[in-house]
């Protein structure tokens, strides 16, 4: 500067004494702008977010201190436990792709965006606040940075979206007790189905079955039924409602998740059974301060009701039964012991395996596949592929956020019902072997006694005070209902 300064006294352009006074002022470097390092898929995910949060010159003047909610430990943890059963399915013998470790980088030195070796991506997030923990978009981002974990990379998402649609059914009025057929789906049964008749994934039914089978066993039809049921408006305004897509198809196939998702949002939504039916907005970023180190952004911590409560418990607790007796029971013989709850996701021909869970301090998500969707391997379910890279996760990250048991929000009251009618038992129903007890949400108990069976009540039924000893009308809608969930048309 003051070799400037002199030069220009030189040449006559400022006079010595404005060249002394320009000497004395103190001098304050310009932030030097340095380059974003992207060193893996969170830090891209930390990226795209700061373009949306902030302006270019805010971004290019640097300077700023950035906290993200991500965790070191349970980030480490996503990333090894993706690539060691990744690896691990690939040197099985009915795999028959080609393996990460024969890949060879272009010449270019320039990931490619699509990888011809099986994939992963992992997402962990905090249910207390909606903070990401971990996000692992793929198992290299040095040779592709396609980042799987995030929009719009979108996958099918099969079998993982029916707790959603159990949920519907229990808010309007489903029990998880209620007598459902297994059987082929018929003709005309569903509504907008046309000759559409899915089968379940093992090609077996197992006839009449409590409604709870259905999603603890993933089966195919009882969960069209149960979706029947529900309504497929209802579905489709769910899934809009967690931002699953924004462009949910209007027809049956929903049911069964016959549409695509990516997983942070899939995490996202599943948040919302250990949250009682609260939706966390999911976020990386935490606060940005600028050069001054005061905060020029926080993270707002959005929260809005997206599931009735004591649905969501309802389902909750069949899906901790998933854990322990369903489709993901090998979580357990594995030796995994915290108080979970979670489901399974298989796509059509095995393209897609998922599984995502909770415990009460976390939900994680676990997507595996191909970029370019082809069979893994034959009969390559959730709960062989993506439940065991869940499980490591968990576990590992239990040791920072305890997991406790699930418990409900809401009061809970015992009853009789009825499987058939889904109201409270009469002796009817008992002569008719149709009675059960269950423990249900207070204002999920029904309040009507059955009338398909007749008789008097059950005495607990009596118990309920206020209650009508026999119910004068039974819905017509809830009765035709029943009709569709035994395969009726």
């Amino acid at each position: 500067r003051n070799v400037v300064l002199d030069r220009m006294v030189a040449l006559k352009t400022l006079s010595p004494a404005e060249a002394d006074e320009a000497k004395k002022a103190k001098i304050t470097p310009r932030p030097k702008r340095l380059p974003f390092i992207q060193e893996n898929y969170a830090m891209d995910a930390v990226q795209r977010d700061l373009n949306l949060l902030l302006t270019q010159d805010q971004i290019d003047n640097g300077g700023l201190s950035i906290y993200t909610t991500l965790d070191s430990a349970v980030q480490n943890a996503a990333q090894q436990a993706l690539e060691t059963q990744l690896t691990k399915i690939e040197h099985q013998s009915n795999f028959h792709h080609p393996l990460k470790a024969s890949y060879r980088p272009p010449e270019s030195g320039e990931g490619d965006s699509s990888m011809p070796y099986l994939e992963g991506a992992v997402v962990t997030i905090d249910n207390a606040s909606g903070g990401i923990r971990a996000l692992v978009g793929g198992r290299d981002y040095a040779q592709s940075k396609f980042n799987r974990a995030l929009a719009p990379t979108n996958r099918q998402v099969g079998s993982a979206f029916k707790p959603f649609v159990y949920t519907i059914a229990f808010t309007h009025g489903l029990l998880p007790g209620a007598a459902i057929s297994d059987g082929p789906i018929q003709p005309g049964e569903i509504e907008g189905a046309g000759s559409w008749s899915p089968g379940n994934s093992d090609g077996t039914y197992v006839g009449i079955q409590p409604c709870s089978y259905g999603l603890i066993h993933s089966r195919n039809t009882m969960s069209v039924r149960v979706g029947q049921f529900g309504g497929l408006d209802a579905v489709q305004q769910v899934a809009n409602t967690l931002s699953l897509s924004q462009n949910v198809p209007h027809g049956p196939a929903i049911y069964i998740g016959s549409f695509e998702t990516n997983l942070k949002d899939l995490t996202a939504a599943y948040s919302v059974f250990p949250n009682a039916g609260m939706r966390k907005q999911a976020y990386i970023i935490e606060r940005i301060d600028n050069q001054q180190h005061k905060p020029i952004y926080r993270a707002a911590h959005i929260s809005a009701p997206a599931l009735d409560p004591s649905a969501a418990w309802m389902t909750s607790q069949l899906m901790e039964q998933v854990l322990t007796s369903g489709t993901a029971a090998s979580a357990r013989s594995s030796g995994f012991r915290l108080p979970a709850a979670g489901k399974t996701g298989t796509t059509n021909d095995y393209k897609d395996a998922w599984f995502l869970g909770y415990t009460t301090t976390l939900t994680c998500g676990v997507w595996v596949g191909f970029d370019q969707p082809t069979t893994i391997i034959p009969h390559g379910y959730g709960a062989a592929l993506a439940l065991p890279v869940w499980t490591q996760v968990m576990n590992k990250a239990a040791e920072h956020y305890p997991a406790q048991a699930l418990q409900p929000t809401m009061p809970i009251q015992h009853a009789t019902v009825c499987s058939i009618s889904n109201q409270l038992a009469t002796t009817g129903c008992q002569t008719a072997g149709s009675a059960y007890d269950i423990d249900l949400p207070a204002d999920k108990v029904p309040t009507v006694a059955c009338q398909v069976h007749g008789g008097e009540q059950w005495p607990f039924a009596q118990q309920l005070q206020g209650l009508p000893q026999k119910a004068a009308t039974f819905p017509g809608r809830f009765f035709r209902s029943f009709r569709k969930l035994f395969g009726g048309r």
